[in-house]
């Protein structure tokens, strides 16, 4: 709760930040829109469904914070790090109640008027599946998100520069995640690339739930998929802050 408070005034510190970071996402979901209806133009059912998923993949987008890896990479630069740790703290889940701080407190400052804004485009004339089974990929996808990025935070040990690394990630993981345009949409050889890659269960599996995958067994095989990559990421954070720890052991003599 302390986070959350805390990240909640720091928001609104900046009112003028808050409401061009609105106006922001409200131009760039309106620009997609259009550019799905030139491109179908003489097809009213996909532009329906291009228009859903645009507004739902930008919506699903602010439950993957990224600032983890930045604030863990000035705490390695700046030796804060080493010093977190003789505190009583675990230094993961505070990282992580700071950014669930963040997503709730931009949720609320953003998310919710650009739902008021574009929900006659969210309802129309349409059905949504699994709604609870979305809820629960878009949170577990939020854990594997974080420990990507809480990884990339870790390499700060190496990379002394991390931020267009992470940059690079982000637009990947946009794009190679469906978070831009389905993977149905995208060239051959790189969806197949996006079908064995972690990414597409941030945005393309809890989508494709909402807007029609029917099959439970399908369905499924993909929860499990999901939390086999959640467990595999644990582990090689685990590893990777094993390796970082005894490189601070080193440096301190």
């Amino acid at each position: 709760m302390y986070y959350f408070k805390t990240t909640f005034k720091n928001s609104l510190v900046y009112r003028w930040s808050v409401f061009f970071s609105v106006g922001r996402l409200v131009l760039l979901i309106a620009i997609n829109i259009m550019l799905w209806r030139v491109l179908y133009q003489n097809n009213i059912t996909m532009i329906s469904y291009m228009t859903r998923y645009t507004i739902i993949s930008n919506i699903i987008m602010m439950f993957y914070s990224r600032g983890v890896h930045m604030r863990l990479a000035e705490k390695v630069t700046s030796g804060d790090f080493a010093i977190d740790l003789i505190r009583p703290v675990n230094l993961f889940f505070m990282f992580w109640q700071i950014e669930v701080s963040g997503i709730i407190s931009n949720l609320l400052l953003c998310g919710l008027p650009v739902i008021v804004i574009y929900f006659p485009f969210i309802i129309g004339d349409t059905e949504y599946y699994n709604v609870l089974l979305v809820i629960i990929a878009v949170v577990l996808g939020h854990i594997l998100f974080f420990m990507i990025y809480y990884l990339l935070g870790l390499t700060a040990f190496i990379i002394i520069e991390i931020e267009p690394i992470g940059r690079l990630l982000d637009d990947t993981i946009r794009l190679m995640a469906g978070g831009f345009i389905p993977l149905a949409l995208l060239p051959s050889y790189l969806g197949k690339i996006a079908n064995v890659l972690p990414f597409r269960y941030l945005y393309s599996f809890p989508l494709e739930l909402l807007l029609g995958v029917k099959s439970v067994g399908n369905i499924m095989n993909k929860f499990i998929i999901l939390c086999l990559w959640i467990f595999i990421f644990a582990f090689i954070n685990i590893c990777v802050y094993k390796i970082a720890i005894k490189k601070i052991a080193i440096q301190g003599g």
